[in-house]
Formats: C-alpha cells, structure tokens, sequence
C-alpha cells in the first residue's frame, strides 16, 4: 500500500478541503469525502475524486447516472499525467461497462422483456404492453 499512501498524501495536500477516508468501501460521498480501502487502485481513488471535481453527484435518470461516471473517469484521466499514473482505458470503460449493463437490465420490462423508457420520475415504461416499474436506483458497487 506504499504507493497508495504516497498518493493520498499527494491528494490531501493538493485537495485540502476534501477528506480521504480509509474505510471499507470505494465511493465519494458528497460534498468533499472520499472512502477508499487499502485495496484500492490508483485509478479508483482518482476515479472518486473526479467525482468530486465533476462539481454534482445528482442525477434524475438512469442515463444521467452513466454520465455521471463517464464524467468521472474522464477526470480521472485528466489527472493521472499530474500524479504519474498510468492510464488504463480498459479499466475505465470495463467499470462503465458495470452501470452500461445496469441500466440496461434496469429497462428490461418485467413483463415482456423489451427495453422500455424511463420518465422524469425514475420510472420505465414499455412502448409493447404499457406495463410500467420503478428503476432499482444508484447500483451499490
């Protein structure tokens, strides 16, 4: 984890008003605390902080989401050159892949199993049977 705490310290000293958690699970939690654990990969911990520079962690809509971490990783990728960090875009589109197949299932009707829309509300709804169902909300990865 050395190479870990050197980047942390990095961070902290660069992003004084954010605080870097040692906790159990990798996340942002707005409005400047990022959670990470001694398992934590470079890219991850820039990933959450992205978060944090993207400036908004809300979002209306499934799509909104996915934008959201697109939005982050793309910071992330801005960041890395500064922290000498190799950038790996497998890895990254490998983790939107998650929140890709997320919100695909996420729009799959449970009645006919098309992909449906989703309303300003966070419900989906099927153009086929008109059956309509609540999305699941932010995946917990």
């Amino acid at each position: 984890m050395p190479k870990l705490n050197s980047l942390v310290a990095k961070l902290r000293h660069d992003y004084p008003t954010v605080q870097f958690i040692l906790a159990q699970r990798d996340l942002f939690r707005p409005p400047q605390t990022i959670h990470y654990t001694a398992q934590t990969t470079p890219l991850i911990l820039l990933h959450e902080l992205g978060h944090y520079l993207v400036g908004r962690d809300d979002f209306h809509s499934d799509i909104e989401l996915l934008q959201l971490e697109s939005l982050a990783w793309e910071r992330a990728k801005q960041l890395c050159p500064k922290y000498h960090i190799a950038w790996d875009e497998d890895y990254a589109q490998d983790h939107l892949d998650s929140y890709r197949n997320y919100l695909y299932a996420a729009s799959l009707c449970p009645n006919c199993n098309i992909t449906g829309h989703q309303d300003d509300h966070g419900n989906y709804h099927c153009p086929l049977c008109f059956r309509s169902w609540p999305s699941p909300g932010r995946p917990d990865y």
